[in-house]
């Protein structure tokens, strides 16, 4: 399951195991505490060891290398505000919160039933996900794989470049685009809206402004932008790619 950089650090930090890897994770996790982007240049002198070595731990625990490590943390520091949401805790009705952001993504059923007609008429479904939603995006796919949608998602961004140079111009796209740095979303994105006639965009607010040309876009935000909890917009995404599953079977039923 999706993890987020801090709670993977934390977990390498408790495990004595490698102590430079302790070491790495130790100033990373002040990096985030003070809200400071890593350099590997000063993570190599706190923790004692090369910078290869903190490439190689980068590469151990999923990243690329130690810019996208860095990238990932800048996300979390930039975007999550937790003195905030342990602040506002107390005041909030959480249920009501997560009602009313519902609410909000069922105001939008004319665009999710375009996007649902798409999937169900066209023959290929290719979907470029942010960091932040890897986990539901891939879940979303290999449900509608489990029943019969030629549907494609993989983990490694630089392999959707392929899938752009075979796709057909009815293939449909849909691209997630939540949190920050996601520059290379845009970039996917550019090189098929003016090619492809299928292109849907979702996204949250501050990032509905990166996309021109699509068919439909749909958001997902938070009710008053009460609270911005990871968990708490997962809940709204898979509500909204669950209602997209259950439609299609829906629609094969009736047919």
């Amino acid at each position: 399951m999706f993890k987020s950089i801090k709670e993977k650090l934390t977990l390498i930090k408790n495990n004595p195991e490698n102590q430079t890897h302790v070491a790495i994770a130790n100033y990373l996790l002040n990096c985030i505490e003070e809200k400071k982007v890593p350099k590997i240049i000063e993570c190599s002198k706190e923790s004692f060891c090369s910078e290869s070595v903190i490439t190689a731990f980068s590469k151990k625990y999923g990243y690329d290398g130690f810019k996208e490590l860095a990238t990932r943390i800048k996300i979390e520091t930039e975007y999550y505000n937790y003195s905030n949401v342990e602040k506002n805790a107390t005041s909030l009705d959480y249920r009501v919160i997560i009602d009313n952001s519902i609410d909000m993504i069922d105001q939008q059923v004319e665009k999710i039933k375009k996007l649902i007609n798409s999937i169900d008429k066209e023959n290929n479904i290719y979907m470029i996900s942010c960091y932040q939603q890897l986990f539901n995006v891939e879940l979303f796919a290999s449900e509608l794989n489990l029943y019969g949608y030629n549907a494609f998602f993989n983990y490694q961004r630089k392999l959707n470049q392929a899938w752009i140079n075979k796709a057909k111009r009815d293939d449909v796209f849909i691209f997630f685009c939540f949190g920050l740095d996601n520059q290379y979303i845009v970039n996917y994105y550019n090189l098929v809206k003016n090619t492809n006639k299928n292109v849907f965009v979702i996204c949250s607010p501050s990032q509905k402004h990166k996309f021109d040309i699509y068919k439909e876009c749909i958001v997902v935000d938070y009710y008053e932008r009460s609270v911005i909890l990871e968990s708490s917009r997962n809940i709204l995404i898979m509500y909204l790619l669950s209602y997209i599953v259950i439609n299609l079977l829906k629609n094969t039923i009736n047919n």
